[in-house]
This record gives structure tokens, sequence and C-alpha cells, in this order.
């Protein structure tokens, strides 16, 4: 692996991570509110500018796929390889039908009465599954072959992180805040506990699968922690996770605890909440740079 393609492979992975937390986050979001609110929230056009983000960052990665397969960053040289590595590789043939499925995706979005009902909702989240699943397909969890437990697992993990930190993010940056704003501090509330619910078995299952995947990437062995670049970086990530859940339970004991909110509650629970939104993106940036990383149990 070519130390110098390191950084932009893994801010371009961090990237598509981002977005398609934020397109999944938006989507679930869209399902919770109102068609009302959904308008006033402009969710769709948060969901297409996630998309595009998306397929902005497939087309880094795929060029940086190709400039690591040739050894050479080097357009002329790039050039007439990409086909080849695009179509002759497990990586590349993955990054073609992540591409597919963000293409599909958009399309859908842009397409006028795309949602007629809630059954037309939830076609982009289907999507986002389909896509999650052939992200899974590639990476780490890919070394053993297709159709594996690690495969699944990291299925998994993909989506309850998306669910996890696209939710927060969401909910963050774009409803709360609109909600505060507008004195809804009822609908505040309601929503804040729906999203408690849905993040606390979003975390259950990352928290699982994350401990079978540190544990093959460690190669069943505590000792990588503290003495390999991703054993350092796994550190720094469970680190950052630490914080956010405990933000997460803060939030949700003001939820738990309180009948209804006031303003100072409102205006506390937003802001923890973006503190935690924000701690989410640097976690994805790390995971990003893990998965771009070998595993402690490679070297």
């Amino acid at each position: 692996m070519d130390n110098y393609l390191l950084v932009p492979r893994s801010l371009a992975a961090a990237l598509f991570d981002a977005a398609f937390a934020g397109a999944a986050g938006l989507g679930i979001v869209s399902l919770w509110t109102s068609r009302d609110w959904e308008k006033k929230l402009k969710l769709r056009r948060k969901i297409v500018a996630c998309t595009v983000a998306m397929l902005v960052a497939l087309c880094g990665l795929s060029l940086l796929l190709t400039a690591t397969m040739t050894g050479s960053s080097d357009l002329s040289v790039i050039r007439p390889q990409f086909t080849e590595v695009m179509t002759g590789t497990h990586a590349g043939r993955c990054l073609l039908c992540n591409g597919a499925v963000v293409l599909v995706l958009l399309a859908l979005l842009l397409i006028r009465g795309a949602y007629p009902s809630r059954i037309g909702s939830s076609l982009p989240i289907i999507l986002l599954a389909i896509l999650a699943a052939t992200r899974a397909a590639s990476g780490h969890a890919a070394a053993d072959g297709d159709f594996t437990l690690a495969e699944f697992v990291q299925f998994v993990h993909l989506i309850a992180t998306a669910i996890w930190s696209g939710s927060v993010i969401a909910t963050a940056f774009f409803v709360l805040p609109y909600m505060y704003r507008a004195g809804q501090f009822e609908t505040m509330m309601e929503f804040a506990r729906r999203l408690s619910q849905v993040v606390t078995l979003a975390l259950l299952l990352v928290v699982l699968t994350g401990t079978y995947n540190s544990y093959r990437g460690l190669g069943a062995s505590l000792a990588p922690l503290a003495h390999s670049q991703w054993g350092i970086l796994l550190d720094i990530k469970m680190v950052l996770v630490g914080l956010a859940v405990s933000m997460g339970a803060y939030n949700r004991r003001i939820v738990r605890t309180s009948p209804s909110l006031n303003s100072p509650q409102a205006s506390c629970l937003t802001l923890v909440l973006r503190a935690e939104a924000t701690i989410m993106l640097l976690i994805l940036v790390v995971s990003a740079w893990l998965a771009n990383s070998p595993p402690a149990n490679a070297l």
C-alpha cells in the first residue's frame, strides 16, 4: 500500500461514509416527520446533496484505486489502466456497484413525485441498505472471500453505524435547531425520545459488531493496541465513541426524566446533541482511516 495515497484515500472514504450516514439519517428522520415538517426542513434536498457527495467520493476512490494498482499518481498512467482496474479487480467491481446504486438513488430523488406515500419515502433507505451490502463486500471484511461471516458482520456494522451517526447528525444540525427556533418544545421532546430509542438499539449493534471486527483486526491479541498504527487508530476511535456515548446518555437522562422541555433544557439538549454529532463526524474520519490501513493481523 502506497503511503502517499493513504491520506487522500482515507479522506475520500471519510467523505463517502459521512455522506452515506447523512443520507441514511435524513431518510430515517423523514419517516419520523409529518409532510409539513419534511417540506419545512427540505429533507429531500439535503438527501440529494449527500447523494451527490457520495458520487464525488466514489469518483475519487476509483481514481485512487487505479493509482494504487498502477503505483503512480500520474493521470497519463492512470487513464489507460482505469477501465481494466475497475472491471478486472474485486475492489473495482465493488466501486462500480456502489456507483450504480448511488446513481439509481440520485435519479429516484430527482424525479418529481417520487414520494407519494411513506412507501416511496422508504425506497431510498432500501437503496442505502443495498449500498451498505456492496460496501461490506470490499475492504478488510472481504479478505476471506464473499458471503462470509466477516462480510455479514461488516454489513450490520455499517447499517448500525449509519443509523446511529446519521440520525444524530441529521437531528442535531437540521431538525432540533429548527424546532427550537420555532418554539416547538413538545415536538422536540417527542422527536428526541424517538431518536433515543432508535439510537440505543443501533449502538448495541455497533458495539457487538465493532468488537468482532476489532478482534479480527487485532489478530486476537491486545498487544497491537499500543504497538501498531491500526491499534492506535482503534484506541482513538474507542475514546471518541466513549465521548459520544456519554453525551448521548446525558441527553437521554433529560428526555427520560423531564415530562416536558422548557427553553433552557431545549437549548442544552440541542447544544449537547450538536457536540455529539461533531464527534460522530470525527469517528467516521477515524473509521475511514482504519479501513484504509493494514490491520494489525496483516503485519
